[in-house]
């Protein structure tokens, strides 16, 4: 026979983590490092910690001494969501079977959060990615698309290390495109046996579905011959003319003409054109001044290009009929993420515990990098006790490019 059990905000604070972090799958790949500097009592909406990301140097040649600058260049990490579940139950129900307060509450309110969270990832994270493979609306049916994403990684000096998060969609075409192959038999088998792509496997050394991944859906543009409108440009901000009339949504991707990607090491060039990401929507007619990641940077320690763009040169947007009296339609596409942990940021910090007037309790898990509250209070005319469990935290790019974007149905 099952044996009560008090409802206490320690015991269920444990569960709940537990729950969270089983269910999460695309921040459960991101970088966790910068959490200990969160690890406040009471930190606050809008707490903000600047990230620090790797340097890049030049390498001279010869005897002489040619001293180049130590550049910090910093991202911040803002705590700018709190999520929580509230609920609320009699004294009556206070005491219940551990198993019922697990399935009614406990690994629901754990799942629900991660789900949340999840969600949010997503859409803070895609638009500031410009790497991406695949077609608008279209399910990737080659393994080809995938192992190209791979070499973009490569190319762009990203460690080994991917991580794939993909659709469900996604995960049954790579199942029906690989469920046949013949080697290796062990990994065939288990694809066949689990119903899911996983394990090491084109250039990713693990994959994972999500049905929580962003859907962006293209910009528009009626017949249009889009080209740079000035030679020479740089930084964050492109002119361009030619255009019809169009309505550009952040995450639109595109490439110009003879403006190559460099490897971020060695400063050569990739022999791809470099894909940029817009950061923010914008319509109008005929010109436009697109806000763009990456910065247009041709020279130094932060180089991003081969070369600034030539006047007229053709720009190409990834959705686009062409770039000739070309159209654009609205089509929504799934936005799978390949990436190495350090691309992206998901922080919790520890809010205030205990609280006056309230039996609360903090769960913070250095481990797993997790910080949940649970808080209750009674009230003496209904017999029901309120309770909450409340999240902390924040989501940030810290390095875009050690990811890719993949478009799919």
């Amino acid at each position: 026979m099952a044996t009560n059990t008090f409802v206490t905000p320690s015991w269920v604070t444990k569960d709940v983590a537990v729950g969270f972090r089983n269910n999460i799958k695309l921040i459960g790949g991101f970088d966790r490092s910068y959490d200990s500097q969160y690890r406040q009592a009471g930190a606050k909406m809008g707490y903000t910690v600047n990230a620090r990301i790797e340097q890049r140097f030049t390498v001279s040649e010869g005897q002489a001494y040619d001293q180049q600058a130590v550049l910090d260049q910093v991202v911040p990490i803002s705590i700018n969501h709190q999520y929580h579940v509230d609920m609320g139950w009699s004294s009556a129900d206070a005491t219940m079977v551990v198993e019922e307060v697990q399935s009614r509450y406990t690994q629901k309110a754990g799942r629900s959060l991660a789900n949340k969270w999840d969600v949010q990832a997503g859409k803070e994270v895609y638009k500031a990615v410009y790497f991406a493979v695949g077609t608008p609306g279209s399910t990737i049916t080659a393994n080809q698309t995938w192992t190209d994403g791979v070499a973009l990684m490569k190319d762009a000096g990203v460690p080994e290390e991917l991580m794939a998060v993909i659709t469900p969609v996604q995960q049954s075409a790579l199942l029906a495109n690989n469920q046949a192959l013949f080697n290796p038999n062990a990994q065939i088998s288990k694809y066949f046996t689990s119903g899911q792509f996983s394990g090491a496997a084109l250039g990713m050394d693990s994959w994972a579905y999500d049905p929580n991944l962003p859907t962006h859906t293209t910009g528009t543009f009626t017949t249009s011959t889009p080209a740079i409108a000035g030679a020479s440009q740089t930084g964050s901000s492109l002119a361009i003319d030619g255009m019809g009339t169009y309505a550009l949504k952040a995450g639109d991707i595109f490439t110009i003409d003879g403006v190559n990607m460099v490897n971020p090491i060695t400063y050569e060039d990739s022999g791809h054109l470099q894909q940029f990401s817009m950061q923010a929507d914008l319509s109008g007619s005929t010109t436009a001044t697109l806000s763009i990641s990456p910065a247009i940077i041709t020279s130094g320690q932060l180089q991003t290009v081969t070369a600034a763009p030539a006047n007229n040169a053709a720009v190409s947007f990834l959705g686009s009929t062409g770039t000739v009296g070309a159209t654009m339609a609205a089509v929504a596409s799934k936005q799978s993420l390949v990436f190495n942990s350090a691309a992206f940021a998901f922080v919790m910090a520890d809010l205030k515990s205990p609280l006056p007037g309230a039996n609360s309790k903090r769960m913070s898990n250095k481990e797993a990098a997790i910080s949940i509250r649970w808080s209750e209070q009674w009230n003496a005319q209904t017999d029901q006790s309120m309770s909450r469990l409340d999240t902390i935290g924040g989501i940030a790019p810290i390095l875009p490019y050690y990811a890719f974007r993949a478009f799919s149905s």
